[in-house]
């Protein structure tokens, strides 16, 4: 198994995990899947993004990222974040066959010395309700603000204070 950062050559290869994750979901509302234009902003050469991806027999079969336009987020973050000097850790997924086998703990390890370097106030994560990503990102120091609804799917909103 190999991790790496994803790079603009990786975009069509994420989005594909990316269908066939959706496909395979019982619950389709699990995934809020980027769309075209947020592959684009993401997969740039200038973008601040950062995608990591598990790599087996070079094919990718988890990914994991730290996205820092959470401006869509807003009105949904209390006051003392509205500096928006946060990021929001994201595109959490794993091929189905592969699932339960600690690839999202090893790819939130490797992202953490990302964040550690970013200077960021903030961090924010989203799940739904019934997803056990929701007992990762708990474990993971975040506390629950909020359930709101983002593009039509319900959430749950996480966020973590990272200085003081």
């Amino acid at each position: 198994m190999t991790i790496r950062e994803l790079t603009p050559s990786d975009r069509e290869v994420f989005l594909n995990l990316t269908h066939a994750v959706v496909d395979a979901l019982e619950n389709k509302d699990f995934l809020i899947p980027m769309t075209e234009e947020e592959a684009d902003a993401t997969f740039r050469n200038d973008s601040n993004d950062v995608v990591l991806g598990a790599f087996l027999d070079n094919t990718l079969v988890a990914t994991l990222g730290l996205f820092h336009d959470i401006r869509d987020y807003a009105k949904e973050l209390p006051n003392e974040y509205n500096s928006l000097n946060g990021a929001e850790i994201g595109e959490a997924m794993v091929r189905p066959d592969l699932r339960r086998n600690g690839l999202m703990n090893k790819l939130f390890d490797t992202l953490q010395s990302y964040i550690q370097t970013s200077n960021l106030d903030f961090l924010l994560a989203t799940a739904h309700p019934d997803n056990i990503s929701n007992h990762l990102i708990m474990k993971s120091g975040f506390t629950l603000h909020n359930v709101f609804d983002r593009r039509g799917y319900t959430r749950n909103m996480y966020i973590k204070k990272l200085l003081a």
